[in-house]
């Protein structure tokens, strides 16, 4: 080939191809995959008919699983819970700290990058059947947008750090 850019060309059109492509797979599945996830509350049901089914387990053993699995799945909804949470806190103190190194206009920007993301969160949220009481979910009711930035100066330190 004597025209080198007719091959990278044609190499750039198949990456853009392939990445148009792949975004296109991963909206449309990936939110499928995440609205098909199961709620915390029918975790301990289906476990327990699973383990009934591959078990062969007698009315009696299901009658004894059944307190233990309801148990430890109400503990694990706890700790997702907690863990979401904690994790919200982090992102708070992340933009906290962001934010303080910004110019005013930088700033402005961010804090409208930061609503739009969790406006998108937010949508993707409301469309999981079974989850929209979840903690965690969604920034608290009385601040839908979620944290407010800090005032303009010095970031706050936090008492863990």
């Amino acid at each position: 080939m004597n025209k080198p850019w007719k091959l990278i060309l044609l190499l750039t059109g198949i990456f853009l191809a392939g990445g148009v492509t792949g975004s296109f797979l991963t909206v449309r599945f990936g939110r499928n995959w995440i609205n098909q996830r199961v709620a915390t509350e029918k975790w301990a049901p289906d476990h327990l008919r699973k383990l009934t089914e591959r078990l062969e387990l007698t009315s009696e053993q299901v009658e004894k699983l059944k307190p233990i699995v309801h148990r430890n799945m109400e503990e694990i909804g706890r700790l997702r819970s907690d863990s979401v949470k904690e994790t919200r806190s982090v992102f708070e103190r992340m933009e906290r700290e962001i934010a303080a190194q910004l110019t005013p206009e930088q700033r402005a920007k961010f804090e409208e990058f930061n609503r739009q993301k969790r406006e998108r969160l937010r949508k993707l949220m409301d469309r999981r059947p079974g989850e929209e009481t979840r903690e965690g979910a969604r920034p608290p009711k009385d601040n839908p947008d979620g944290p407010k930035p800090p005032p303009p100066g010095p970031a706050p330190r936090d008492a863990g750090t």
